[in-house]
């Protein structure tokens, strides 16, 4: 006969030793699921790609410019009570207002003094003269308005500002743009540029006969003209870098990391776009470029002044 303090022994060890095993066998759960975690980051390639796709990208110029409008102030406004023939006028009768105007528009009723100075048809034909009023109003901390009454004449509108010399002599009349203000844009065209006296900067004057909210109501306004649309391979800026001013990226090529030249087409402080056809250089070597869906390396500086990675 076994003693009963025997048998209570006995199945406190079993009791024990199913816990120890318990216990290791969670513990090495555990472990399985953190080398199954860690050994991507362990084996993970460092360097990092980009995957070049289709892209396009504006070539945008902002700056503050003059309204200038065909308008009439009028100031022959005449008062007096509204009434029929014979009949007789009441007490409290209303006033009418009646214009005259020799041509018909849309009537504003504020006036800011510079209406025939600033008008449109005179500007565009003669931009030299006009300069100084021009300027005149620029250097205005605020253009105030009067109590008046204008009529703006036609659908033909314009605004003339300042730009960097550069600008000036890259947009040349007659070149379409697309004019934007405050959301919305209108297709415009490059009436007139010129290099101002001091040499520093340029006077442009983009014109249009869509309307843009604010051109009634504004003599200056701030505005953006977007000279062209690119399109190509869309890359962001820190894939570029640059040896003897020539742009390169890093392609990844069959698991090895290959240096090849590009053609920057547009790039602004985000990104550039690519063209993904053969380019000859300055020195007239024809050169094989990137195309659609290539790999290349991120984080390459995109300084002109770096040697660029080790090849």
């Amino acid at each position: 006969m076994i003693p009963e303090n025997g048998t209570k022994t006995h199945s406190f060890k079993r009791k024990r030793r199913k816990r120890k095993f318990n216990k290791a066998f969670i513990l090495l759960i555990v472990l399985v699921y953190i080398v199954s975690r860690t050994t991507p980051i362990l084996t993970e390639n460092p360097n990092r790609f980009h995957t070049l796709t289709h892209g396009t990208l504006e070539d945008r110029l902002s700056f503050e410019g003059l309204i200038l409008r065909n308008e009439e102030v009028v100031r022959n406004a005449s008062r007096g009570l509204v009434v029929e023939p014979g009949e007789r006028v009441g007490k409290g009768q209303l006033i009418t207002e009646g214009l005259s105007s020799p041509a018909s528009g849309v009537i504003v009723e504020t006036r800011d003094g510079f209406e025939e100075k600033l008008a449109f048809n005179r500007v565009l034909e003669a931009p030299e003269a006009h300069l100084d009023t021009a300027q005149e109003v620029m250097d205005l901390e605020a253009v105030d308005s009067k109590e008046g009454i204008r009529i703006i004449k036609g659908y033909h509108w314009g605004i003339l500002g300042e730009v960097s010399l550069e600008e000036g002599k890259e947009l040349q009349p007659g070149q379409r743009i697309w004019i934007e203000s405050r959301g919305k844009r209108v297709r415009g065209t490059v009436a007139w540029s010129g290099e101002k006296e001091t040499g520093e900067g340029a006077w442009l004057m983009v014109k249009s006969t869509e309307h843009l909210d604010g051109i009634y109501d504004n003599r200056r306004q701030d505005i953006t003209l977007i000279k062209r649309e690119v399109e190509g391979l869309s890359v962001p800026l820190d894939t570029i870098y640059y040896q003897e001013d020539q742009a390169y990226v890093t392609q990844r090529k069959s698991g090895n990391n290959e240096k090849v030249p590009v053609n920057i087409l547009l790039a602004d402080e985000e990104g550039a776009i690519l063209s993904a056809d053969e380019f000859t250089d300055a020195e007239g070597e024809v050169h094989r470029t990137v195309s659609l869906y290539d790999e290349v390396l991120l984080n390459q500086g995109n300084s002109r002044g770096e040697e660029g990675p080790d090849e």
